[in-house]
């Protein structure tokens, strides 16, 4: 199974500082400051060593900042339907093309789209998605903000949470802990 991974390892001084269409985005490097990787090195990392293909789009990349099977950078990019058609997406631009990234993975018909960011951001977004087309139905199957609520504060807790949820979205499961699926109580009482 292939994830793909929209990153910005910059972050936008401005809403959303890019020129699209469906395929294509050209980012405005200039309205663009500080060099953070934030979660998605160790999101792309531990899905790796999961077995997972793993695409990371970073237009501002460096050389060796993931481990990921491909990365795709520079500040124009075109991202093919087939790329993103039936795998998994997980979204967190730093404000650089949340919004392109939203409707593209939507449009190509992903399996999945987890979405870093907070509900009060998501209003914002989904309010320019709406009137751009895409309907309340096709917005609900979002996971924002993604991960399990596992009590994540640190990069690595959150990108734990959000592999924990592809885990249980691959396999069918219910994320519940496993004392829960298995009636650990019940156990207990009948003895």
């Amino acid at each position: 199974m292939k994830i793909v991974i929209f990153t910005s390892s910059k972050e936008a001084q401005m809403e959303e500082p890019v020129i699209c269409d469906r395929d294509t985005v050209k980012i405005d490097g200039s309205k663009c400051i500080g060099r953070s990787l934030g979660i998605a090195p160790y999101v792309a990392k531990y899905l790796k060593d999961l077995g997972f293909y793993v695409i990371v789009i970073d237009p501002f990349a460096e050389d060796n900042d993931y481990e990921a099977d491909e990365v795709i950078k520079g500040e124009v990019f075109s991202i093919p339907d087939e790329l993103i058609k039936g795998n998994y997406v997980v979204i967190s631009t730093k404000h650089v093309y949340d919004t392109w990234a939203i409707m593209k993975s939507i449009l190509a018909g992903a399996k999945a789209i987890q979405v870093v960011m907070s509900i009060k951001r998501a209003k914002v977004i989904l309010g320019k998605l709406i009137k751009a087309g895409i309907s309340k139905e096709e917005l609900k199957k979002l996971r924002i903000p993604a991960g399990l609520d596992i009590g994540a504060k640190t990069e690595k807790e959150i990108a734990l949470s959000i592999v924990t949820e592809i885990l249980a979205m691959e396999r069918d499961t219910s994320g519940l802990p496993l004392s829960k699926v298995k009636e650990f109580e019940k156990v207990v009482d009948e003895l």
